[in-house]
């Protein structure tokens, strides 16, 4: 077996990063996606005034305070399976009035049919270990004519930074999202098994993968 599919099975075994890493992630790893994050954000904004925002995996919560300090007229709820990463997103978010951090697995959502205008995550696919469930999920909670956009390491996107940090960067992320050959097959094939099947389109960007869903009845 080798280190990359270790470290990809630990992560489904352990879906809610535990207190230790928690506080590492907070420490480390956390602001260096603040920036790929902070344009996340923004074009969030830019699509979205108002209305009801969840982000699935919010880990210390820095993308859903950020798009909720940018416009007031929008509701965020950030769900995470981690009660430590919730514990410092709320810590994180004080002062912040149109955000909110709830402990939960993102597979049962506590939202009604047809009641949320827009999903996001980022980083978070990988940990999934019911990702046909999480997208179904994403399709009942949200309103007709609105989309979710998941975002999750993308290996291949590493050659653009040039040796060696490309190979450090790509051996992250293998660990840590998919390569574009996974995506086109593995969560292809998924996503053609989901309630969005042919309603949905992907694109790399940066370091991610950016898998858009859009809901239609």
């Amino acid at each position: 077996m080798s280190l990359t599919k270790f470290i990809r099975d630990v992560q489904k075994i352990h879906e809610a990063i535990p207190t230790p890493a928690a506080i590492f992630y907070n420490a480390t790893a956390a602001k260096i996606l603040r920036k790929p994050e902070r344009k996340i954000a923004g074009d969030i904004v830019k699509k979205m005034g108002s209305g009801s925002i969840v982000d699935l995996g919010s880990g210390t919560g820095y993308l859903s305070i950020e798009i909720a300090k940018r416009a007031p007229g929008l509701q965020v709820y950030g769900i995470d399976l981690s009660r430590q990463m919730v514990k410092i997103a709320r810590g994180h978010a004080r002062g912040v009035g149109n955000v909110r951090f709830e402990l939960g697995n993102v597979t049962s959502l506590p939202f009604e049919n047809n009641s949320i205008d827009f999903i996001i995550s980022t980083g978070s696919l990988h940990h999934w270990k019911k990702p046909d469930k999480v997208f179904d999920e994403c399709y009942r909670v949200l309103k007709n004519d609105r989309e979710a956009w998941i975002y999750d390491g993308c290996a291949d996107s590493a050659r653009q930074y040039g040796f060696p940090r490309s190979f450090i960067l790509r051996k992250i992320l293998e660990a840590h999202g998919f390569t574009l050959a996974e995506y086109k097959s593995e969560i292809k094939n998924i996503l053609g098994q989901t309630k969005f099947k042919g309603n949905y389109r992907m694109r790399q960007t940066d370091i991610w993968m950016k898998i858009t869903l859009r809901k239609y009845r």
